[in-house]
C-alpha cells in the first residue's frame, strides 16, 4: 500500500498466472518466464484448463485483480481452450480495469493493437458461434425433411427386430415402409433381417385363409 497526500492506495501490480495439466509436467519454465517479466505474485493451478474444471488458485487470482493490475501469462492456452471464454475473459478485465499480457505473443491489452487482437478474438468467437448454429438448425431442417427427428437415436430392441422380420416375411410392405415404421434406416434394418426367410405369420396366415 502506498500513500498519496495522506490517502491510502494499493499500488498496481504485475500478476502472473502459470498451469501445467498434470502432476508430472513441471511449472519452472513458466515461473522463470514470468519472473523475468517483472510479475511480482504468482498464482499457480495443476489441472486441465477445460471449461469446468476445478482451478482454485486461478479462482483467487481473478478475484484478487484490482483496476491499473496487469495479468501475465507466458501462453494463449494457460487461460484456457476456447476461444469464447477467451473474448469473455478480456471483455471482463477490461471493465475493470485490468490489462492482460501474452508473453510469447508478445500480446499486451493496454495497448491499442493488443486491444485490437483480442477484438478479432472476439469477432472470430462469434462467428464461429453463429455458424456453428446455423449449422444444427440447417441440419435439423434436413433431418425433419427426411422423416427423422434430433436427438438420440431410437433404439433397435430384439421386440422391434421380430416385428420388423415379420412384417417383411408378410411381404405387405416395402423395405422403406419397414425401416420408417421401426425408426432406422435401411442399412440397419438389412443387418438385422434374415431376407432368405420364406416364412409367413401365424397371424398373417390366418387372416389370409378367412
Amino acid at each position: 500500500m502506498l500513500t498519496n497526500g495522506g490517502l491510502w492506495y494499493t499500488e498496481a501490480m504485475f500478476i502472473g498466472y502459470a498451469r501445467v495439466s498434470t502432476n508430472d509436467q513441471v511449472l519452472d519454465r513458466q515461473l522463470d518466464d514470468l519472473t523475468a517479466a517483472g510479475v511480482e505474485t504468482v498464482y499457480s493451478d495443476i489441472g486441465s484448463g477445460k471449461k469446468g474444471a476445478k482451478r482454485p488458485e486461478w479462482d483467487e487470482m481473478i478475484r484478487s485483480l484490482r483496476s491499473g493490475d496487469t495479468l501475465v501469462v507466458t501462453e494463449l492456452s494457460r487461460l484456457g481452450r476456447n476461444t469464447g471464454e477467451l473474448a469473455a475473459l478480456a471483455d471482463d478485465l477490461s471493465e475493470r480495469g485490468v490489462a492482460l499480457r501474452i508473453l510469447n505473443l508478445g500480446i499486451d491489452t493496454a495497448t491499442v493493437g493488443g486491444r485490437l487482437v483480442y477484438d478479432i478474438i472476439a469477432a472470430v468467437a462469434a462467428s464461429e458461434r453463429a455458424l456453428l448454429i446455423e449449422r444444427t438448425h440447417s441440419g435439423l431442417a434436413a433431418a425433419r425433411a427426411r422423416g427423422r427427428s434430433g436427438g438420440r437415436k431410437r433404439e433397435f430392441s430384439p421386440a422391434a427386430v421380430r416385428r420388423a422380420q415379420d412384417q417383411y416375411d408378410a411381404r405387405e410392405m416395402s423395405i422403406a415402409e419397414i425401416a420408417r415404421r421401426a425408426g432406422v434406416s435401411r442399412q440397419t434394418l438389412y443387418r438385422y433381417l434374415d431376407t432368405t426367410s420364406n416364412r409367413t405369420t401365424s397371424a398373417v396366415a390366418t387372416v389370409r385363409s378367412a
